[in-house]
């Protein structure tokens, strides 16, 4: 049996721009029975900065992350698993251009992370519904706690934790639930990103169940 880290929801990083014009998303129509959504799936990112201010882990679109080549090399050497990197383009935006014509800021090699790590549990934030009988997805139901849980810092309350099946989990130091929610990271990932200094990345605590 593997052991378990402590595990963190990753609610958030740092948004210092926005999906460029040369991104390529796919999109996929609700399912025809249920309704419910596909994730959209990038499949080539441009990261149009607004500014940097050294940032080296952003939100590049709805939990699609870029990091810098550096980082993710950081993160390869500590042995961590449930990611790849994917080559990316970084561009500027009008504001960058208008504050830094002279382009003396230098943005680094930003590579996006791709999450391959997948594990299960009942969620904590959605209620889980009957299994769509045509796409096979669970149907989730959000309920109260997904807000409380996004709202949770600025009301200085405790959010209610996801909770993961540790049955399902196979070592993955970044993982993405069935629910429709963020990634989960182990305390080995969010070691790494203290130890490089790395601001700005929002985590709540998740926990474990049998």
């Amino acid at each position: 049996m593997l052991a378990r880290p402590r595990i963190f929801t990753l609610m958030s990083a740092r948004t210092i721009g926005t999906s460029g014009p040369d991104t390529e998303i796919v999109e996929r129509e609700p399912c025809d029975v249920c309704g419910a959504s596909y994730r959209e799936e990038v499949t080539f990112l441009d990261y149009q900065f607004d500014t940097w201010e050294k940032a080296e882990f952003v939100d590049a679109h709805q939990y699609v992350y870029a990091v810098t080549r550096r980082l993710y090399e950081k993160l390869e050497q500590a042995g961590l698993k449930g990611f790849s990197a994917r080559a990316m383009k970084t561009s500027r935006g009008q504001i960058f251009e208008e504050v830094d014509p002279e382009h003396r800021v230098v943005i680094p090699e930003f590579v996006q992370l791709l999450i391959l790590g997948k594990a299960n549990g009942p969620s904590g934030w959605w209620d889980r519904g009957e299994v769509c009988p045509a796409c096979g997805r669970t149907i989730w139901k959000p309920t109260s706690r997904v807000t409380e849980a996004l709202f949770a810092k600025f009301s200085n309350k405790v959010a209610a934790p996801r909770l993961v099946s540790a049955d399902t989990w196979e070592g993955d130091d970044i993982f993405f639930l069935t629910d429709p929610g963020p990634p989960v990271i182990t305390d080995r990932f969010e070691r790494v990103l203290a130890e490089q200094n790395v601001q700005g990345v929002e985590l709540q605590p998740a926990e474990w169940v049998s």
